[in-house]
């Protein structure tokens, strides 16, 4: 063998320092690029985690105020038919309000809240909002109170 053993096989000694140069600068665009990806996938989890405590703290609210609406028509309901079954003694009464507490009673988040409400690309023509769905019950309820009243003489 001709070269001593501390030389490159294919690097010739002129070329030695060029060749370090070029294996850095591959070592450093390679550092790079890793810290690179790695900054770019922490940035996507920190996004996803800020714009996730967002929607939650927006549903949070909107949810909380949704079911507070249903509870107190549901307590409204409820203080009727307890005060037409218990203190009037009015079975008729407070088997005509029966069908309508027990229909806002099975009413679950999936009632309210449904795929449309979800859609990116915007709910569909038919969709009625959480807020309008309350706003359907409230009437209805106040009508039906109304006419219980009404037709009881209350």
């Amino acid at each position: 063998m001709s070269q001593s053993d501390n030389e490159d096989v294919w690097a010739d000694s002129g070329s030695e320092a060029s060749y370090e140069k070029n294996l850095a600068n591959v070592e450093w665009e390679r550092l790079q690029e890793d810290h690179g990806n790695t900054g770019y996938k922490e940035g996507i989890v920190e996004g996803k985690e800020v714009n996730m405590q967002r929607g939650f703290d927006k549903g949070y609210t909107e949810g909380l105020a949704i079911g507070q609406a249903i509870g107190r028509l549901r307590g409204l309901l409820s203080c009727q038919i307890v005060y037409y079954r218990q203190l009037l003694q009015n079975e008729e009464a407070a088997k005509e309000l029966d069908p309508l507490f027990e229909e806002i009673d099975k009413i679950e988040v999936h009632h309210i809240y449904t795929v449309d409400h979800f859609r990116e690309s915007g709910p569909k023509a038919n969709y009625t909002s959480p807020q309008e769905q309350v706003k359907q019950l409230e009437n209805k309820v106040d009508l039906m109170i109304k006419q219980v009243n009404n037709k009881y003489a209350c």
